[in-house]
Protein backbone atom coordinates (compact mmCIF):
# COMPACT_ATOMS: atom_id res chain seq x y z
CA UNK A 1 0.00 0.00 0.00
CA UNK A 2 1.60 3.35 -1.03
CA UNK A 3 2.53 5.83 1.68
CA UNK A 4 0.10 8.56 2.74
CA UNK A 5 2.80 10.65 4.45
CA UNK A 6 2.74 13.21 1.62
CA UNK A 7 -0.78 14.20 2.66
CA UNK A 8 -0.09 14.60 6.38
CA UNK A 9 0.45 18.30 7.02
CA UNK A 10 3.51 19.67 8.75
CA UNK A 11 3.76 23.37 9.66
CA UNK A 12 5.15 25.34 6.75
CA UNK A 13 4.58 22.49 4.31
CA UNK A 14 3.09 23.20 0.87
CA UNK A 15 -0.30 21.62 0.31
CA UNK A 16 -0.27 18.46 -1.83
CA UNK A 17 -1.87 18.89 -5.25
CA UNK A 18 -3.78 16.78 -7.76
CA UNK A 19 -0.54 15.49 -9.29
CA UNK A 20 0.41 14.08 -5.89
CA UNK A 21 -3.03 12.46 -5.59
CA UNK A 22 -2.81 10.97 -9.11
CA UNK A 23 0.63 9.53 -8.34
CA UNK A 24 -0.65 7.97 -5.12
CA UNK A 25 -3.75 6.60 -6.85
CA UNK A 26 -1.79 5.01 -9.71
CA UNK A 27 0.34 3.08 -7.21
CA UNK A 28 -2.61 1.97 -5.10
CA UNK A 29 -4.05 -1.49 -5.72
CA UNK A 30 -7.07 -1.31 -3.40
CA UNK A 31 -10.55 -0.04 -4.17
CA UNK A 32 -13.00 1.96 -2.09
CA UNK A 33 -15.42 -0.92 -1.42
CA UNK A 34 -12.57 -3.09 -0.17
CA UNK A 35 -11.20 -0.35 2.11
CA UNK A 36 -14.67 0.50 3.43
CA UNK A 37 -15.32 -3.14 4.32
CA UNK A 38 -11.96 -3.37 6.10
CA UNK A 39 -12.70 -0.14 7.94
CA UNK A 40 -16.09 -1.55 8.98
CA UNK A 41 -14.51 -4.76 10.31
CA UNK A 42 -11.86 -2.88 12.29
CA UNK A 43 -14.44 -0.48 13.72
CA UNK A 44 -16.52 -3.40 14.99
CA UNK A 45 -13.45 -4.73 16.79
CA UNK A 46 -12.97 -1.29 18.34
CA UNK A 47 -16.61 -1.24 19.43
CA UNK A 48 -16.38 -4.70 20.99
CA UNK A 49 -13.12 -3.79 22.75
CA UNK A 50 -14.73 -0.64 24.18
CA UNK A 51 -11.47 1.03 25.18
CA UNK A 52 -10.75 3.48 22.33
CA UNK A 53 -12.65 5.94 20.17
CA UNK A 54 -12.16 8.17 17.13
CA UNK A 55 -13.11 11.74 16.34
CA UNK A 56 -13.03 12.45 12.59
CA UNK A 57 -13.23 16.06 11.41
CA UNK A 58 -13.95 17.20 7.85
CA UNK A 59 -13.32 20.84 6.93
CA UNK A 60 -13.65 22.27 3.44
CA UNK A 61 -15.17 24.98 1.34
CA UNK A 62 -18.60 24.37 -0.17
CA UNK A 63 -18.95 21.62 -2.80
CA UNK A 64 -15.73 19.83 -1.83
CA UNK A 65 -17.63 16.56 -1.29
CA UNK A 66 -17.84 16.21 2.50
CA UNK A 67 -21.28 14.55 2.58
CA UNK A 68 -20.58 12.03 -0.16
CA UNK A 69 -17.17 11.19 1.30
CA UNK A 70 -18.69 10.41 4.71
CA UNK A 71 -21.43 8.37 3.04
CA UNK A 72 -19.04 6.28 0.92
CA UNK A 73 -16.12 5.83 3.31
CA UNK A 74 -18.12 4.85 6.40
CA UNK A 75 -20.94 2.90 4.70
CA UNK A 76 -19.85 -0.44 6.22
CA UNK A 77 -19.62 0.88 9.79
CA UNK A 78 -22.42 -0.19 12.14
CA UNK A 79 -24.96 2.58 12.88
CA UNK A 80 -24.58 1.87 16.58
CA UNK A 81 -20.96 3.00 16.66
CA UNK A 82 -20.98 5.75 14.00
CA UNK A 83 -22.38 9.18 14.83
CA UNK A 84 -22.32 11.95 12.20
CA UNK A 85 -22.85 15.57 13.24
CA UNK A 86 -23.20 18.52 10.84
CA UNK A 87 -22.54 21.95 12.31
CA UNK A 88 -24.29 24.93 10.72
CA UNK A 89 -24.37 28.55 11.89
CA UNK A 90 -24.58 28.68 15.71
CA UNK A 91 -27.98 29.16 17.31
CA UNK A 92 -28.55 31.96 19.85
CA UNK A 93 -28.04 29.50 22.69
CA UNK A 94 -24.83 28.14 21.15
CA UNK A 95 -23.46 31.64 20.51
CA UNK A 96 -24.07 32.50 24.17
CA UNK A 97 -21.44 29.92 25.21
CA UNK A 98 -17.75 29.53 24.42
CA UNK A 99 -17.01 28.75 20.78
CA UNK A 100 -16.44 25.02 21.36
CA UNK A 101 -19.39 24.41 23.68
CA UNK A 102 -21.80 23.03 21.10
CA UNK A 103 -19.31 20.34 20.02
CA UNK A 104 -18.56 18.93 23.48
CA UNK A 105 -21.69 16.70 23.76
CA UNK A 106 -20.82 15.03 20.44
CA UNK A 107 -17.33 13.81 21.30
CA UNK A 108 -17.29 10.00 21.01
CA UNK A 109 -17.70 7.56 23.86
CA UNK A 110 -15.30 4.63 24.07
CA UNK A 111 -15.94 2.22 21.20
CA UNK A 112 -17.55 4.89 19.01
CA UNK A 113 -16.65 7.00 15.98
CA UNK A 114 -17.90 10.58 15.81
CA UNK A 115 -17.70 12.30 12.44
CA UNK A 116 -17.90 16.09 12.39
CA UNK A 117 -19.04 17.58 9.07
CA UNK A 118 -17.54 20.99 9.79
CA UNK A 119 -16.66 21.63 13.43
CA UNK A 120 -15.31 24.10 15.94
CA UNK A 121 -12.75 24.98 13.26
CA UNK A 122 -15.44 27.08 11.58
CA UNK A 123 -14.73 29.57 14.37
CA UNK A 124 -11.23 30.09 12.92
CA UNK A 125 -12.32 30.08 9.27
CA UNK A 126 -15.73 31.55 8.44
CA UNK A 127 -15.65 33.79 11.50
CA UNK A 128 -12.16 34.95 10.63
CA UNK A 129 -13.21 35.88 7.10
CA UNK A 130 -16.40 37.49 8.47
CA UNK A 131 -15.38 38.84 11.91
CA UNK A 132 -18.71 40.64 12.34
CA UNK A 133 -20.14 37.20 13.24
CA UNK A 134 -18.31 37.61 16.55
CA UNK A 135 -20.97 40.14 17.52
CA UNK A 136 -23.38 37.28 18.20
CA UNK A 137 -20.87 36.05 20.80
CA UNK A 138 -20.72 39.52 22.37
CA UNK A 139 -17.10 39.92 21.26
CA UNK A 140 -16.06 43.39 20.13
CA UNK A 141 -14.47 43.70 16.72
CA UNK A 142 -11.92 44.22 15.34
CA UNK A 143 -9.88 41.63 17.21
CA UNK A 144 -6.12 41.30 17.40
CA UNK A 145 -4.13 38.50 15.80
CA UNK A 146 -3.57 37.08 19.29
CA UNK A 147 -7.33 36.40 19.47
CA UNK A 148 -7.07 33.72 16.79
CA UNK A 149 -3.96 32.26 18.39
CA UNK A 150 -5.93 31.90 21.64
CA UNK A 151 -8.55 29.89 19.76
CA UNK A 152 -5.88 27.70 18.20
CA UNK A 153 -4.34 27.14 21.65
CA UNK A 154 -7.73 26.15 23.09
CA UNK A 155 -8.33 23.68 20.26
CA UNK A 156 -4.87 22.15 20.67
CA UNK A 157 -5.40 21.68 24.41
CA UNK A 158 -8.79 20.02 23.92
CA UNK A 159 -7.50 17.70 21.20
CA UNK A 160 -4.48 16.75 23.30
CA UNK A 161 -6.82 16.00 26.19
CA UNK A 162 -8.88 13.74 23.92
CA UNK A 163 -5.85 11.80 22.70
CA UNK A 164 -4.59 11.37 26.26
CA UNK A 165 -7.94 9.75 27.00
CA UNK A 166 -7.73 7.21 24.16
CA UNK A 167 -9.64 9.18 21.52
CA UNK A 168 -7.80 9.43 18.21
CA UNK A 169 -8.39 12.77 16.46
CA UNK A 170 -8.13 12.48 12.66
CA UNK A 171 -8.70 15.64 10.60
CA UNK A 172 -9.28 15.96 6.87
CA UNK A 173 -9.11 19.19 4.90
CA UNK A 174 -10.73 18.51 1.51
CA UNK A 175 -8.91 20.95 -0.74
CA UNK A 176 -11.08 21.82 -3.74
CA UNK A 177 -9.82 23.97 -6.62
CA UNK A 178 -11.50 27.28 -7.38
CA UNK A 179 -12.63 26.37 -10.93
CA UNK A 180 -13.91 22.95 -9.86
CA UNK A 181 -15.87 24.50 -7.01
CA UNK A 182 -17.56 26.89 -9.43
CA UNK A 183 -18.53 24.02 -11.75
CA UNK A 184 -20.03 22.01 -8.90
CA UNK A 185 -21.96 24.95 -7.50
CA UNK A 186 -23.42 25.77 -10.92
CA UNK A 187 -24.30 22.09 -11.38
CA UNK A 188 -26.44 22.32 -8.26
CA UNK A 189 -28.49 24.98 -10.04
CA UNK A 190 -28.61 23.16 -13.38
CA UNK A 191 -29.50 19.64 -12.18
CA UNK A 192 -32.90 19.00 -10.62
CA UNK A 193 -31.64 16.32 -8.26
CA UNK A 194 -29.10 18.80 -6.88
CA UNK A 195 -31.36 21.87 -6.68
CA UNK A 196 -31.98 21.30 -2.99
CA UNK A 197 -28.30 21.99 -2.33
CA UNK A 198 -28.14 25.21 -4.33
CA UNK A 199 -27.67 28.45 -2.42
CA UNK A 200 -26.81 31.66 -4.23
CA UNK A 201 -24.80 32.77 -1.19
CA UNK A 202 -22.33 29.94 -1.84
CA UNK A 203 -21.46 31.57 -5.15
CA UNK A 204 -21.21 34.99 -3.52
CA UNK A 205 -18.85 33.58 -0.90
CA UNK A 206 -16.33 32.87 -3.66
CA UNK A 207 -15.46 36.57 -3.59
CA UNK A 208 -13.56 35.77 -0.37
CA UNK A 209 -11.59 32.86 -1.85
CA UNK A 210 -8.13 34.32 -1.15
CA UNK A 211 -9.07 35.20 2.44
CA UNK A 212 -10.24 31.65 3.03
CA UNK A 213 -6.99 30.22 1.69
CA UNK A 214 -5.01 32.39 4.12
CA UNK A 215 -7.28 31.32 6.99
CA UNK A 216 -6.92 27.64 6.07
CA UNK A 217 -3.14 27.86 5.84
CA UNK A 218 -2.90 29.46 9.27
CA UNK A 219 -5.31 26.91 10.75
CA UNK A 220 -3.34 24.00 9.29
CA UNK A 221 -0.01 25.31 10.52
CA UNK A 222 -1.25 26.14 14.03
CA UNK A 223 -3.32 23.02 14.74
CA UNK A 224 -1.67 20.09 12.95
CA UNK A 225 0.16 18.18 15.67
CA UNK A 226 1.58 14.72 16.28
CA UNK A 227 -1.46 14.00 18.47
CA UNK A 228 -4.06 15.36 16.04
CA UNK A 229 -2.68 15.73 12.51
CA UNK A 230 -4.37 17.32 9.53
CA UNK A 231 -4.49 15.35 6.29
CA UNK A 232 -4.88 17.53 3.21
CA UNK A 233 -6.76 15.70 0.48
CA UNK A 234 -6.94 17.31 -2.99
CA UNK A 235 -10.67 17.19 -3.75
CA UNK A 236 -11.05 17.80 -7.49
CA UNK A 237 -11.51 14.06 -8.12
CA UNK A 238 -14.02 12.56 -5.69
CA UNK A 239 -13.20 8.93 -6.45
CA UNK A 240 -9.52 9.29 -5.64
CA UNK A 241 -10.25 11.58 -2.69
CA UNK A 242 -12.61 9.08 -1.05
CA UNK A 243 -10.19 6.20 -1.51
CA UNK A 244 -7.39 8.17 0.12
CA UNK A 245 -9.60 9.10 3.08
CA UNK A 246 -10.67 5.45 3.50
CA UNK A 247 -7.04 4.32 3.29
CA UNK A 248 -5.91 6.79 5.95
CA UNK A 249 -8.78 5.81 8.24
CA UNK A 250 -7.97 2.12 7.84
CA UNK A 251 -4.26 2.68 8.47
CA UNK A 252 -5.01 4.65 11.64
CA UNK A 253 -7.43 2.02 12.95
CA UNK A 254 -4.91 -0.74 12.29
CA UNK A 255 -2.34 1.23 14.27
CA UNK A 256 -4.82 1.45 17.16
CA UNK A 257 -4.82 -2.37 17.10
CA UNK A 258 -8.28 -3.02 18.61
CA UNK A 259 -8.67 -6.51 20.06
CA UNK A 260 -11.69 -8.79 20.31
CA UNK A 261 -12.40 -9.14 24.04
CA UNK A 262 -12.29 -12.64 25.58
CA UNK A 263 -15.41 -14.41 26.77
CA UNK A 264 -16.66 -13.15 30.10
CA UNK A 265 -16.14 -15.56 32.98
CA UNK A 266 -19.17 -17.59 34.06
CA UNK A 267 -20.10 -19.25 37.35
CA UNK A 268 -20.95 -22.93 37.69
CA UNK A 269 -24.68 -22.44 37.16
CA UNK A 270 -24.12 -20.44 33.99
CA UNK A 271 -21.65 -23.02 32.64
CA UNK A 272 -24.13 -25.80 33.37
CA UNK A 273 -26.89 -23.88 31.58
CA UNK A 274 -24.62 -23.34 28.58
CA UNK A 275 -23.68 -27.03 28.45
CA UNK A 276 -27.33 -28.07 28.53
CA UNK A 277 -28.19 -25.59 25.78
CA UNK A 278 -25.42 -26.97 23.55
CA UNK A 279 -26.57 -30.58 24.20
CA UNK A 280 -30.15 -29.59 23.38
CA UNK A 281 -29.04 -27.95 20.12
CA UNK A 282 -27.10 -31.11 19.20
CA UNK A 283 -30.16 -33.31 19.80
CA UNK A 284 -32.31 -31.02 17.67
CA UNK A 285 -29.83 -31.33 14.79
CA UNK A 286 -29.98 -35.15 15.01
Amino acid sequence: MPSVKKFRHRPGQTRPNMSDLHHWFENNHNDLKQMSRELGDLSRQMRAEGKQSILVIFQALDAAGKDSTVRNVFRDCDPGLLHVHSFKAPSKEEAAHDFMWRCYPHFPAQGEISVFNRSYYEETLVVRVHPHFLGAQKIDVPVKKSFWQQRFDTINRVEKHLTQNRTQVIKFMLDIGKDVQRERLVRRYANQDKNWKFNINDLKERDHWDQYQIAFDDMLDKTSSDEAPWYIIPADDKQMMRLLVATIMTKRLKKMNPQWPPLKSMNENELAFLAETLRSDARDED
